[in-house]
């Protein structure tokens, strides 16, 4: 099921980080000590301003249905996972197993005195 959810919520959060960033950038480097209380005051209620939409704009955590579900057999899900996998791995083992076997050959015949 689809996941509905208001399109406000971002745009508030969106709106709460450009007021800070605003605030921020636009202040001095050095404000004098009466600028620098007012502007510790604004940035206090923005902090507060930013956790307060953040903790209402939070999901809310879903409560899965407890309701149990009849077994319905084997879940193919698990071959289409492992169907790659597999695949690569027999295929390597294929490859290796082939030329350890020529070489194994190979070796049997220079023992009995066969020319390579």
């Amino acid at each position: 099921m689809a996941r509905s959810g208001s399109t406000v919520a971002p745009l508030l959060v969106v709106a709460a980080f450009a007021y800070v960033l605003n605030f921020s950038l636009s202040a001095s480097f050095v404000a004098p000590p009466r600028a620098a209380e007012m502007a510790l005051q604004q940035q206090q209620q923005a902090a507060v301003l930013s956790a307060t939409l953040a903790a209402v704009t939070a999901p809310a955590p879903a409560f899965a249905a407890r309701v149990e579900e009849d077994d319905e057999g084997f879940d193919l899900r698990i071959l289409a996972v492992l169907a790659l996998p597999l695949f690569a791995v027999s295929w390597a083992l294929f490859n290796v197993w082939r030329v350890a076997f020529r070489q194994v050959v190979r070796i049997g015949e220079s023992e009995k005195g066969n020319p390579l």
